[in-house]
């Protein structure tokens, strides 16, 4: 199956595709993008010790930098919704094991 690009957003990564299986039939849109960026600034956040202090003294922790194909992948994966208060301690547990590198921080929080 040939992929066309619908659209790529240079500001986050992201790529939009259009397949079409002639064989079945099948359209597919698909959504990727390269995170490498979003892993970059997560960890140099999270090497700053000072920062993350001084952020949950003033009660503002920037906790992890996700990118809008993790926020979809969680929903679409984990059924958990990084915008619903109710899900809050199921994504800091994702954050806190599978998708620890996008933390800002060392510490670990519950939610």
């Amino acid at each position: 199956m040939a992929k066309l690009v619908l659209d790529h957003d240079p500001l986050s990564g992201q790529t939009v595709y259009f397949g079409f299986d002639e064989h079945t039939q099948q359209v597919t849109i698909t959504h990727e993008q390269d995170v490498q960026a979003n892993l970059d600034y997560a960890h140099e956040l999270a090497v700053d010790e000072d920062r993350t202090k001084l952020g949950m003294r003033k009660d503002i922790w920037h906790y992890a930098h996700l990118p809008s194909s993790v926020i979809v992948e969680m929903k679409q994966k984990h059924g958990v919704d990084v915008f619903n208060q109710q899900d809050r301690k199921k994504m800091f547990r994702l954050l806190n094991t599978e998708y620890k590198r996008l933390k800002t921080t060392h510490k670990t929080h519950n939610g």
